[in-house]
């Protein structure tokens, strides 16, 4: 039997204290968890072999699940708002170890927009449903990363979307600023009219938004990869690798391609 005094009680009290510090604080004491997490460990082990600190951790992780889950659900209005403190630490620390995370950076508001979403759904979702969440409590946690996550990618999503509607309402405006050789060659300036949006209706028919922006930018708005990184709050490599890939896609239509290279010149 393992008592207090024995070598593993510091390891699970000091994984109790940074789990209860990581999304239970006013719902479980650091003792208490400790406590669960060794009759948990005790309920589960084969053998004499001493658990790893990542099954702590993770049996820490679960037995939190379970309680932040039943602090959500509750009807006492302290106990709830207790439980919506920890989710918004415990999300907003997700949120920034996740691929969108340089992506949201670049805009000001974007992790406090993307964690008000989260909340608010978490929100709406327990004031329609007193039951509401995942069947098992202990995936409490997981549920609700799925749910910031999901919010991150249409944050996300819906950012490029606008960005590239608005490069295409540029282009209508640069389309009605004729250049020198077009006011003075007017079959000229049909020719390029048309092959633009020829130009243009092959790039947007592209599915993926991201490959239409950089060839958007690339041969209509004459930008160069750093500007379009900024622009996008990407990585230059992402730029790269966008342009590729689109045009990697386009390779499949080679009358496509010609016209591309006829329009640079």
């Amino acid at each position: 039997m393992i008592e207090r005094d024995d070598d593993l009680w510091p390891q699970i009290n000091a994984v109790a204290n940074q789990a209860v510090r990581s999304c239970a604080l006013g719902i479980l004491t650091t003792d208490a968890l400790a406590q669960q997490i060794l009759l948990e460990w005790k309920a589960r082990r084969k053998g004499d072999e001493p658990p790893s600190h990542g099954l702590l951790r993770r049996i820490a992780l679960r037995i939190c699940s379970r309680a932040l889950c039943e602090a959500w659900r509750s009807p006492q209005h302290e106990v709830r708002n207790a439980a919506y403190e920890n989710l918004r630490r415990y999300l907003e620390r997700s949120l920034r170890s996740t691929g969108y995370a340089y992506r949201l950076q670049q805009d000001t508001h974007a992790v406090e927009d993307v964690l008000h979403q989260a909340l608010e759904e978490l929100y709406l979702s327990i004031t329609r449903n007193p039951q509401a969440g995942p069947v098992d409590p202990a995936s409490f946690l997981k549920w609700a990363q799925t749910i910031v996550i999901r919010q991150a990618h249409a944050y996300v999503q819906k950012r490029d979307r606008d960005s590239c509607l608005s490069i295409e309402n540029q282009q209508e405006l640069y389309n009605e600023i004729p250049s020198d050789e077009q006011h003075h060659d007017p079959q000229q300036q049909i020719e390029r009219q048309e092959l633009r949006q020829t130009l243009k209706d092959a790039i947007l028919s592209l599915r993926n938004r991201n490959y239409q922006q950089v060839l958007l930018y690339t041969y209509f708005a004459d930008m160069d990869e750093s500007e379009m990184a900024s622009h996008l709050h990407v990585p230059v490599q992402e730029i790269y690798m966008w342009r590729y890939r689109a045009l990697r896609a386009l390779r499949k239509k080679p009358e496509i391609m010609q016209l591309l290279q006829i329009w640079r010149e």
